[in-house]
Order: structure tokens, then sequence, then C-alpha cells
């Protein structure tokens, strides 16, 4: 998985690039630019963040940048927080994404929210372990940002249904939440009324547009 770099890690990662593109190249190469602690330190991130690779002892060559940028967009947050072993479901435009089997989809590659609803006394954990996983997340706003990222949502206590597998809020509670935001979530509250039989505020035309879904 790439990761992000340090100003100074992009520059030494630029001026490899441009100098050696993907060919092999060792530490007498570039030893001159850097003392060799800091070129070391600064050729081991680089490796362990996914923009250069091994080719031997001592020798390297550079990911493409094509190829190390869009592995920056790599989805990785549900896994992660399939492995937190922490109490979790999704809420929000996050739960109307299961509860409607992903008809309806509120993230891009580029900006890609998971609303999550948490124990508040867990609060600490989740903080704890998203920052070990490298993992964005914001506490019940997001921020700028761009990429895969988790919004924290603290509550007291939580019902958790499951649905394909995934752990999410009540429908209901999704339905409260998509009544609430209609503008937005009209399609949905159609789907959601479609394929559970459930009432909703949803138009005569929504429910027809939705029906083509199921």
């Amino acid at each position: 998985m790439t990761k992000s770099l340090t100003g100074q890690e992009f520059s030494l990662y630029s001026l490899l690039f441009l100098k050696f593109g993907s060919k092999q190249f060792g530490l007498d190469s570039v030893r001159w630019y850097f003392s060799k602690q800091t070129l070391k330190k600064l050729i081991f991130n680089l490796v362990k963040s996914g923009w250069l690779k091994r080719a031997g002892r001592g020798v390297y060559a550079c990911i493409a940048p094509r190829e190390a940028v869009s592995a920056l967009f790599e989805p990785k947050v549900e896994k992660t927080l399939q492995e937190s072993k922490l109490s979790y479901c999704f809420t929000k435009a996050s739960a109307a994404e299961v509860w409607s089997n992903e008809t309806y989809i509120q993230r891009s590659w580029e900006y890609s929210p998971f609303f999550v609803k948490v124990l508040r006394k867990e609060l600490g954990k989740w903080k704890q372990f998203l920052d070990s996983r490298e993992v964005k997340f914001f506490v019940k706003k997001p921020s700028n940002t761009i990429g895969e990222f988790v919004v924290l949502v603290p509550v007291a206590s939580m019902k958790i249904d499951f649905h394909d597998r995934k752990p999410v809020e009540a429908l209901q509670e999704t339905i409260a939440f998509c009544e609430a935001n209609k503008d937005s979530f009209e399609y949905v509250l159609a789907y959601l009324s479609n394929k559970y039989k459930k009432k909703t505020s949803a138009s005569k035309e929504m429910l027809i547009k939705a029906r083509e879904a199921l």
C-alpha cells in the first residue's frame, strides 16, 4: 500500500526518478546528495511507503509515479474496520449504501467517507487503532481531505444489524436519516420502500424508477 511522503522524501524520489527513471541504481549513485545516515533513512522510508522497490542488495528502482499515486487511493478502510475487534456499525449515508445493496453510492475514489457508529467509551481505542493503521479519520464531521476516510459517530449504545454480512444500524434508523435528508436520498427511500415494503415519503415517480434496480 502506497503512503504519502514528507517533503524531503518526495524531493529525493523526484530526483531519483528524473535521474534514473525505471532503471536500477545503487546507493553510490546518489550518496553525494545526502549524508549516509540521512540517505539510508530516506531510502528505507521510500521503500516502506511503496515509492521505491528493492532490486537487490543495495540496488533499487523507482515505482512509476502513476502507479505509486494510483495506489494511494486503493480501498482499505472496510478491511481495516473488520480487523479492529471493536464494536461498530455503518450509519448515515454509509448505512444507506448498505441497505440499498449499493444501488446508491455516495463515495468516489477521490472522496470516500465511511460514516461509522462507535461506542463513546471506545472512542480513544478507535483513534489509536486508526492512527496505527494510518487511516484518516474525523469525529462527527469530516474536514477537507481526499481519498478514503472514516467519520466516527460516538454513541452511548447502539443496536447492530447485519446486512450482506456488514454491521449496520437498524433499517428504520436509516430510513429516518434519509427522510431528514430527502433532497439527497429520495431515490434511496424509494428503493427501501420497494425492497423492504416500508412506507416512505418517496414520490410515485421515484418509486417506479427505483423498481428498475430490483
